[in-house]
């Protein structure tokens, strides 16, 4: 319902008819619409843990583009029209936009910072600044942010090559 017609158009009646259950049904799993929205995410599976991806010193760049892939998973058109839809309306919906930070944008950023940090103890990148507006914050939150947002810029699901660009523009200028 997410994909064909945006959140608005995503009720609890018409999820519990969809659905072919009562109404009090979809309310006992799901307390509220919010809540049934960012377990879309969770059903196509945008919102599994994401683990940085290690592969030793002076691989950080590959690092990133591993972890980076593995964390947008098989993007096809009906996954970046739910994230499209969702991030529509998170501006004007302060209950599904702290969902969706929670389930899917923290788990990027942490898989991120962690490949960050494993290169930082390595010696591939000075240590982590301690204030969150200094280098590696930023590197990561603007990845973060490119990612979230491509499918509404682009209208197309992301590609490896565009995980390259990311990579090579944003993440990789902004951590020397």
């Amino acid at each position: 319902m997410l994909a064909e017609g945006g959140y608005p158009a995503m009720t609890m009646d018409k999820a519990a008819a969809r659905a072919g259950v009562g109404k009090a049904t979809v309310y006992r799993r799901w307390p509220s619409r919010a809540e049934l929205a960012a377990e879309a995410l969770s059903h196509a599976g945008l919102t599994d843990d994401v683990m940085p991806v290690i592969i030793g010193n002076g691989h950080l760049r590959d690092e990133l583009l591993a972890t980076l892939a593995s964390a947008i998973g098989n993007q096809d058109t009906s996954r970046v029209d739910l994230v499209s839809a969702l991030l529509d309306t998170a501006r004007q919906e302060p209950e599904l936009c702290g969902l969706i930070r929670v389930r899917y944008v923290e788990s990027l950023h942490q898989a991120l910072a962690g490949v960050l940090d494993h290169a930082a103890q390595r010696g591939d990148l000075p240590s982590r600044p301690k204030r969150p507006q200094d280098g590696h914050t930023v590197a990561v939150t603007a990845a973060i942010a490119l990612l979230v947002h491509w499918g509404a810029i682009h209208d197309r699901p992301i590609s490896d090559e565009d995980i390259a660009q990311i990579v090579d523009g944003v993440l990789m200028p902004l951590l020397r």
